[in-house]
């Protein structure tokens, strides 16, 4: 059955995940395009195809390490699965390396529970929001998540609060040289100004409609149980949780505030919800629920693309 074969976590699943990510890929952004593709723009559909793969194994090392859920590989194809059901997103370039850089940031700030290096962890966690913001405006919402980090774990040390400040400042003179270079213009914080578009027009369209609407119901159901398994883990892992839990509302305003309401944006709500939701699938009971509950996402994510 499907949940125990994903309770494990083998080379297996992750090329069997793997596999199916490119699959889908490939079909969405080498086969479904009208415009013919020359060699640059196959190499940077493969590159893109690369970060949408390291999306995967980043995931998978964050609640790995962090201990967030057990070892298994629910999060994985949770995330596969609810991102290969929307095809926007697979097309969202932009988007993919803006989410890229989420998660590393999201690495960075939930080791903070180890207690070492919590400086330079703060530090890297702004930097790589900065970098994301850069990429995609409203992603300037996650850079709440170091502030929430430092309130955790390092409240009382008041040099931390700075550090955010100066790893934007580093972020701001890179992509200013960055600028220079390639446009021989100055970077200016104007640039990243956006206007939420607020026009969910596209969300009526049932290829988006129906993923949605089984991502937001399938969220709110496993919410539940994730903030209760959370009040009962240790105290080192329960921070880490709750910065989880923050990152998913901070998703729900970055996907709000979009200035392009296309569907490709529920990519960053997606990425907390695959760990919220593999907190569920690991623990004991409903078994045959849960079975029909997974088995009725695999079809959804592989057919629905093509039924629609």
């Amino acid at each position: 059955m499907l949940t125990s074969f994903f309770r494990k976590s083998k080379p297996i699943h992750f090329l069997l995940v793997g596999i199916l990510m490119t699959v889908f890929f490939c079909i969405d952004n080498f086969f479904l395009i009208n415009d013919k593709l020359d060699f640059i723009a196959i190499l940077k559909n493969v590159a893109y195809l690369l970060v949408y793969l390291g999306l995967m194994l980043i995931i998978n090392f964050i609640v790995k390490r962090s201990g967030v859920t057990k070892r298994n590989t629910f999060t994985i194809i949770l995330f596969a699965l609810f991102s290969l059901s929307f095809v926007t997103v697979l097309q969202a370039e932009q988007l993919l390396l803006s989410a890229f850089f989420l998660l590393l940031a999201l690495r960075r700030i939930i080791s903070l529970q180890t207690g070492m290096h919590q400086k330079q962890k703060i530090f890297d966690t702004t930097f790589w929001l900065g970098i994301a913001t850069i990429l995609y405006p409203p992603c300037a919402i996650f850079l709440l998540i170091p502030f929430v980090g430092i309130l955790f774990y390092t409240a009382e040390n008041v040099k931390t609060w700075l550090i955010p400040f100066v790893a934007l400042t580093c972020v701001f003179i890179l992509n200013t040289a960055v600028q220079l270079l390639l446009k021989n213009q100055f970077f200016e914080l104007s640039d990243l100004s956006f206007t939420p578009a607020l026009q969910f027009d596209l969300y009526r369209k049932l290829e988006i409609l129906i993923p949605l609407s089984v991502l937001l119901t399938f969220s709110l159901w496993t919410l539940f149980n994730y903030l209760n398994q959370t009040q009962k883990s240790i105290k080192k892992q329960k921070k880490g949780r709750y910065l989880v839990f923050v990152t998913w509302m901070l998703s729900i305003l970055v996907v709000a505030a979009s200035p392009q309401n296309s569907g490709a944006e529920i990519l960053f709500y997606i990425l907390p919800v695959s760990i919220i939701g593999a907190s569920y699938f690991e623990q004991k009971g409903e078994k045959w629920f849960k079975e029909i509950l997974l088995i009725s996402l695999v079809f959804m994510s592989l057919c629905l693309p093509f039924l629609v």
